[in-house]
């Protein structure tokens, strides 16, 4: 969500400074955590994403894309590392609906393959037919490891180290229904 369906919000270096001091990324520091400095690291973090959630604006073309994707009955998927509260939250703010939820409730996340995998197998589709759009590497290793077809959305200064990662990199989200026209396109040249 933050980043790709929002503007960036949360301040990943003042969340891992409020949990003690943390290095990388928070939530495989907090695996590694004994079971009370975990408790009050997830509380750390609730509060933080929940903040987000209230807080947020979405990125230019979100809901015109969300539109575009349902007009064409394409599903939509929201994959995050997130928490479902926050998900749900900041869904009623935006009034959004997604076909397909996943969460770091439901299992592995980003940069691992569950979550591409685990909403492809809800959505019905195969991987290879999916577009997992993101704003970070773990976005793109997850489609990639999945077998999907990675969308880098260039929001972050970063995102220059891994664009090489993408088979797209988009600006703005309103360029992704020409992707998806051309793999579409592509698609049936192959049969």
């Amino acid at each position: 969500m933050d980043g790709t369906l929002t503007k960036p919000y949360l301040d990943f270096d003042l969340i891992r400074s409020e949990i003690g001091n943390v290095t990388g990324p928070i939530l495989e520091a907090m695996e590694k955590m004994p079971p009370e400095n975990r408790k009050k690291a997830q509380d750390i973090l609730h509060r933080h994403e929940k903040e987000a959630a209230e807080n947020s604006y979405l990125n230019p073309g979100v809901a015109e894309v969300c539109d575009w994707l349902r007009h064409r009955d394409i599903k939509i998927g929201l994959i995050t590392r997130n928490q479902l509260d926050s998900v749900n939250h900041f869904c009623r703010r935006h009034h959004l609906s997604f076909d397909s939820i996943v969460t770091r409730e439901d299992g592995p996340v980003k940069p691992d393959p569950f979550g591409v995998l685990h909403s492809c197998e809800h959505l019905t589709i195969q991987p290879r037919e999916a577009i997992v759009v993101g704003d970070y590497l773990f976005d793109l290793i997850s489609a990639k490891r999945a077998g999907a077809h990675p969308v880098l959305l260039t929001s972050q200064d970063t995102c220059n180290d891994y664009c090489h990662e993408a088979d797209y990199v988009i600006s703005t989200l309103n360029e992704l229904p020409q992707i998806i026209d051309n793999i579409e396109k592509e698609s049936v040249k192959q049969y």
